[in-house]
Parts: structure tokens; sequence; C-alpha cells
């Protein structure tokens, strides 16, 4: 019985380290490569400064296209967005790119009114893209900050990698073997970090309503107290939203875009802008913001404006 015992608890054990090994093995893969944007900031993007970057959810990943803002306005800049993330997401996303000594003279951060209302902090979604940068302490005090469902993956991954791995199995195990074959290769967005949905979606038809923006979560005091500190405008972006106007009294500082299109031909959902709507969009957000780098003052310095 008591042999049986220690064949079991020895196996155990062993299947365990193996289990993390292969899991530690699995997040190294993601941590050389590009596929997800924390390791495309890290691998692939040599650039030390940016005119502007470019955070938001997926509304800010597909509407505004740094490549066409930079051709007409003559700037240099980069697109961090990540879809289905959250101001907390964005806010990580700050920190990674300041953890690789890289600066840039504005924060893009793409908004929307439903996020901003609440006070509530959560996980988002794809926040395990992150996970290959666990032992980073920004990463794990996002992770342990924040609480989970359940038992917390994320957080206890830095301790045992294979819960995090095993978790989100079908997001991190696929990818991190094609990163050992093609560690160039990114995840749906360009060599600038964006990304475009097609001109075939679909739209309903509604009626037009009004909302207002908030923006009581917590985390954009955050966001807003580490661009203080380190010296970088920011700007406050609401993409377009089919058939609603956004009202808000915030600052200057904020560019609302929310009624921008009538027409649901430059959607690809209600949400989401289109190839068409993105070129549009980006135009006329290059036109507000060339206007409104000049009211930042000598903060931001950008020699062609």
């Amino acid at each position: 019985m008591k042999k049986g015992l220690y064949h079991i608890g020895l196996y155990g054990l062993l299947t365990i380290l193996l289990a993390n090994l292969l899991a530690w093995s699995c997040l190294w893969s993601l941590r050389q490569a590009a596929f997800y944007k924390p390791g495309f900031l890290v691998n692939q993007v040599t650039e030390t400064h940016f005119d502007y970057i470019i955070l938001g959810s997926s509304t800010g990943l597909t509407t505004l296209n740094t490549v066409r803002i930079d051709s007409l306005i003559h700037t240099n800049g980069l697109n961090l967005s990540m879809d289905d993330t959250g101001l907390p997401s964005q806010y990580l996303m700050l920190q990674h790119f300041l953890a690789e000594n890289k600066t840039a003279g504005v924060v893009v951060l793409v908004i929307n009114p439903w996020e901003g209302a609440t006070t509530t902090v959560a996980l988002s979604d794809n926040d395990y893209r992150f996970l290959p940068f666990i032992n980073r302490p920004y990463v794990q005090q996002h992770f342990s900050a924040i609480s989970e469902k359940g038992l917390p993956v994320l957080a206890w991954s830095r301790y045992a990698p294979m819960l995090g791995v095993s978790y989100y199995n079908a997001e991190l195990t696929a990818p991190s073997l094609l990163a050992l074959w093609q560690p160039e290769r990114r995840n749906r967005f360009d060599a600038r970090g964006n990304y475009v949905y097609p001109n075939d979606g679909f739209v309903f038809d509604k009626k037009p309503t009004t909302t207002h923006l908030h923006m009581e979560h917590p985390y954009l005091q955050k966001i807003t107290e580490v661009c203080s500190k380190n010296g970088i405008a920011l700007l406050l972006y609401q993409p377009p939203i089919y058939a609603t106007e956004v009202k808000d009294s915030l600052t200057p500082n904020f560019i609302n875009h929310s009624t921008l299109f009538k027409d649901k031909t430059y959607f690809y959902d209600a949400m989401h802008v289109n190839a068409k709507g993105r070129k549009e969009a980006s135009s006329q957000f290059a036109e507000v913001f060339k206007r409104k780098i000049k009211s930042f003052g000598s903060t931001v310095l950008f020699k062609d404006i």
C-alpha cells in the first residue's frame, strides 16, 4: 500500500514538473516571437520614439490606421490596441511600452461610453497575451491586483505556468508552435499594429440614439498619471458608432467622432468601421490631430507639423 502511494506521488510529481516544463517552453516561444502584440512590441518594434501611440480595444485597432495618418501629416505612430480588452489592459500595455525604454509624444486612448461609465475593474478576455511576460513585476502586479473568477490562473502562472497555459490552451499552445517555425508572424495586425475589417459586414438599421460619456473608470486616472509622469500628452478619441451620438463634457484634449458617419456603408458592424470607414476616419482624425498637436505646447515636438 505504502509502495503504491509512493509511486502515485512520484509519478504525480513528475507529471506536474513535465507539464510546467512544457508550459514554460510554450511561453518562452511566444516571448521570442511577434504573434501577439506584447511580443510584437518587444521583438519587432525597433524604434525607440514615436510621435504617438494608439491604445484601445478592437475599435482602436480597426478605426485608426497609423500608416494613413502618418502619410498625411508626416508623423510616426504605432497602434498597440488589442481586441477584447479594456482600460486595465491599455494601462498594462502602456507600462509594457515604457518598460521597453520607448517613448511617445502623445498617447491616443480610444474609449467608449459604456466602459467609462463603470467603476468595476476586471481582467479582459485577451489579457492572457501578456502571460509570456509574467515574470515582469508590472505584469504580475496586473494579474494579482484584479480578481479572477475562480482559480487565479494568470496570477499563479508565475509559479506554475501550466495553470495559465492549460486554461488558455487553444490560444497559447498552437501559436507557440507556430512561433517556433515563424517567429515573425503576427496575429491579424500589420507592421505598424493596424488591422482592418472588410467592407462586406452587416449592420442592422436602428433609430438614432444618444448617450453620454462618463469617464469614471479608475484605470483612466492611472493612465493619466503615467502619461503625466513621463511627459506624454494624453488625447482621448471616441470612434464612430452607427446611429449613436456620444455627448461629452471633457477637456479640449478629446476628439469625438461618434457621429462622423451617418451611412451604414462605412461600418462592418454597429461598433466597428470597415475598410472604407477606416480610411475616411483616419483622414479626418489626422486633420483634427494636426490642430490638437499645436495646443499641446512644448510637451510634444513634431518636426514637420
